[in-house]
């Protein structure tokens, strides 16, 4: 077959292709969406006329530099098309949209072999029987010599663009670190290369797409959609114009923010951390696992490898990088004391001394007890702020010491309840910082009666002592808690049966546990009891909300630091 056949073939394919594409692109729906059958009507048009009427049927080329950009922007406007057309309210069928996709990969391989044959610098050669234009030296003035360089500048930008963000959805895309949630894997500003062609990307706005070829395994590094924010067909066709914009405008236009203007921190980098069949918790920063084979929870040693707590402990060179360090060396040890306290706390001892407590409480109370009493906020700080005036008038009211007795033993009949490694830990906590506020109400009750006023309590050693080690349990109940450990997850069912993450679904964490907003974490927080085996327990502010994600919602992995110099290097799934 000679070549003159083929580039007729090649063109006939491509407008063939182009002519169905055009035509199941039309609707009927009056939204973004009725935009995409004139555009893909226009240039099919435009590549049926200039290529067909005015090249090949007069087997003229001397116009053919009009048909090649045609031919070069082809698949680049038909893509348009494809996203204008699936932007609508409804969308289109999984069907619909195979059938689309082959066509545009026809129209984009079709392109490219008309191209090939339409470069001026081998068309002469290509199709010989063809008109060509005698090359002529022709003079142009300093102003067309210029506005031509800038028309051929604008021409290799667009095109650059369009094919860098068909590299980016499908091979490899550079990725810059916005936070400090992997150090010291990553710091703020690192650029990544993020490898996507294994990992099933899809065409926008579609779930087609090639083939996840890749196999996920625990400490693997990877990009994914942030699942804290909305993740619908709107939120994907924002997506999909945002980088659009953002390439075309040289990234200084960026489009991709909330519903408060806030600019999205998506996709995520993040770690693999647990796997399908597994069920978690994690407890004093240990991450223990267990599976359907081995019911038993045990530590993820692997996790241990890459975990970061004491940011202090890094060599000079990354510490004096990091921007937030989150905790002192001292704080970080104060952390651990308090947990080994935690471990080592008697609770038997506790409700011994508590009796103890509510008996010389009520020793020290007036004779005249008819005031009345309304109970206190039990979140665990204001209890502890508010413990001077709680004691003032439990002094004069006998619903108030039936309050201080109830909230001082409702656990105590718990004592001895299965509890999971995560519950006994938040049991203990909620029963340790109950003693130390009854420890403080007795202080009070006992200067009170030894006739000093509110002003002066301030000014007691003993009161600034319980107050120093409530503070501490507080911090950590407040700040830690939920940065430190995380309930059983996927939660048991109702029956108590284990339940694990499912098929084909993963848990992530940044490696900066103590500064990474991950699938641990919900965006918004709420009021929690720390445990559910006590009817009276303090309550915290929380954003614990575990969650699992399919691989679907995995675009890619790093594979190489390109930049800063002294940090590149091949990415490794340990540290």
């Amino acid at each position: 077959m000679n070549k003159e056949k083929r580039f007729c073939i090649y063109n006939f394919v491509e407008f063939i292709c182009c002519i169905v594409f055009t035509l199941i692109c039309i609707n009927f729906k009056f939204d973004i969406s009725l935009l995409a059958f004139p555009v893909a009507a226009l240039i099919t048009a435009a590549s049926i006329y200039f290529g067909f009427f005015k090249m090949i049927k007069t087997k003229d080329a001397r116009k053919s530099i009009v048909y090649y950009k045609l031919v070069q922007y082809l698949p680049f406007v038909m893509l348009f098309s494809f996203i204008v057309r699936r932007a609508g309210k409804e969308g289109t069928s999984f069907a619909y949209d195979i059938i689309s996709v082959i066509l545009w990969c026809l129209i984009f391989i079709s392109s490219i072999l008309v191209s090939y044959f339409l470069n001026p610098k081998r068309l002469k050669n290509q199709l010989t029987s063809y008109k060509t234009q005698q090359e002529k030296k022709k003079k142009f003035s300093l102003g067309k010599k210029i506005g031509f360089e800038i028309i051929d500048w604008v021409d290799a930008l667009i095109q650059a663009v369009f094919m860098v963000l068909l590299i980016q959805i499908f091979v490899i895309q550079l990725y810059q670190i916005p936070s400090e949630s992997m150090v010291p894997q990553f710091l703020i500003g690192d650029r990544v290369a993020v490898t996507k062609v294994n990992c099933g990307p899809k065409f926008p706005l579609t779930d087609v797409g090639l083939p996840t070829f890749t196999k996920y395994n625990r400490g693997d590094v990877v990009v994914l959609r942030n699942p804290h924010y909305r993740i619908d067909r709107k939120s994907e066709v924002k997506s999909v114009v945002s980088q659009l914009v953002y390439m075309l405008s040289l990234t200084t236009v960026n489009l991709n923010t909330d519903e408060y203007g806030n600019q999205k921190y998506d996709p995520l980098v993040k770690r693999i951390c647990g796997q399908p069949g597994e069920q978690l918790v994690m407890q004093d920063g240990v991450l223990y696992a267990r599976t359907k084979n081995n019911p038993d929870f045990t530590p993820v040693d692997l996790d241990n490898k890459y975990a970061t707590w004491n940011l202090n402990a890094l060599p000079a060179s990354q510490k004096n990088m990091v921007r937030d360090l989150r905790m002192s060396s001292a704080d970080y040890q104060q952390m651990l004391e308090y947990e080994e306290q935690r471990r080592n706390f008697d609770l038997n001892a506790a409700a011994f001394r508590a009796n103890q407590i509510i008996k010389n409480v009520k020793n020290l109370a007036t004779h005249d007890l008819s005031a009345d009493f309304s109970a206190p906020d039990l979140d665990n700080t204001n209890i502890f702020i508010s413990a001077p005036t709680i004691a003032g008038e439990m002094a004069y009211s006998k619903k108030g010491l039936e309050w201080f007795e109830k909230f001082m033993t409702s656990w105590i009949n718990n004592i001895d309840s299965y509890r999971d490694i995560y519950e006994e830990a938040n049991f203990k906590m909620n029963v340790m910082m109950k003693m130390k506020f009854g420890e403080l109400i007795l202080r009070y009750s006992e200067l009170f009666a030894s006739g000093k006023t509110y002003s002066e309590l301030s000014n007691d050693e003993k009161v600034d002592q319980i107050k120093k080690e409530a503070n501490i349990m507080v911090w950590y109940v407040s700040f830690l808690l939920d940065e430190r450990n995380m309930p059983v997850f996927p939660a048991n069912a109702s029956d108590g049966n284990p339940q694990y993450i499912p098929e084909n679904c993963y848990f992530m964490m940044g490696d900066n546990r103590f500064n990474s907003l991950d699938l641990r974490h919900s965006n918004d927080s709420f009021v929690k009891a720390l445990t559910v085996d006590d009817n009276m327990s303090l309550t915290y502010s929380s954003m614990m909300e575990p969650q699992y994600i399919n691989k679907k919602f995995i675009v890619g992995k790093p594979v190489l630091t390109i930049w800063p110099l002294s940090r590149a290097g091949k990415i490794s799934s340990k540290n």
